[in-house]
């Protein structure tokens, strides 16, 4: 695996045949979000870190995953702000009614913050958002 650090909160890792080989992966494992797909890509996150000297924060997390031309594949691991607006902005083609103005909302909100404030509206999201994807317990 190469990497390559694009910014403070970003790395790009290609990962070849011969590395999913190494971890006895495979790219269908990533899309379809195996058991031992979803741990080669905390694996990959990790290894993002030690070998770039990253402290990722856990909060506006993106993973963007791109097909190369000579068979490759790249993951590029991000906490910018910047790519999290992007990742929200796409988003918005699946939302409902309902979800759309308040995600353009969040969308500008983010846009009009410092990075400090952005962080702290984001970290408040994604807790709201595992809060309401829990499933209820049942009350036997």
């Amino acid at each position: 695996m190469k990497y390559y650090k694009k910014a403070d909160l970003k790395v790009e890792c290609i990962v070849s045949d011969e590395d999913f080989e190494f971890f006895g992966v495979c790219f269908d494992d990533i899309l379809d979000r195996t058991e031992a797909g979803m741990h080669f890509i905390k694996r990959v996150k990790e290894l993002c870190a030690m070998t770039q000297n990253i402290t990722w924060t856990n909060i506006a997390y993106t993973l963007n995953i791109s097909m190369l031309p000579d068979g490759r594949v790249s993951l590029e691991f991000s906490e910018c702000i910047s790519d999290y607006i992007t990742s929200l902005k796409h988003s918005m083609a699946m939302a409902d009614e309902e979800t759309l103005d308040p995600l353009k909302e969040f969308i500008q909100a983010l846009e009009e913050s410092d990075e400090e404030h952005a962080r702290k509206l984001v970290a408040r999201f994604e807790k709201s958002v595992k809060r309401f994807s829990k499933p209820a317990k049942n009350a036997d």
